[in-house]
């Protein structure tokens, strides 16, 4: 089961909870106030490898283009 981070439109609160992906953006209460006014926050992350790329732009491509063909850049 993944982990969300959610925060409190009430209190303001951040706070994550363990839940089923499908349970991800049903109702959570605020672990504060218990008000369900709650909104789930998009969690990031940090991958490093040695060197290899582990995700995104391989270096192939321009700042502006994601799939490997621009026409602004030539990629």
């Amino acid at each position: 089961m993944p982990i969300y981070e959610y925060v409190c439109l009430e209190c303001g609160t951040r706070f994550e909870a363990l839940r089923l992906m499908s349970d991800a953006d049903a109702p959570m209460k605020c672990n504060q106030c218990q008000s369900e006014h709650t909104s789930r926050l998009l969690s990031l992350f940090y991958a490093q490898s040695s060197g290899k790329v582990v995700a995104g732009n391989s270096g192939n491509t321009c700042a502006t283009c994601d799939g490997g063909s621009c026409a602004s850049c030539g990629h």
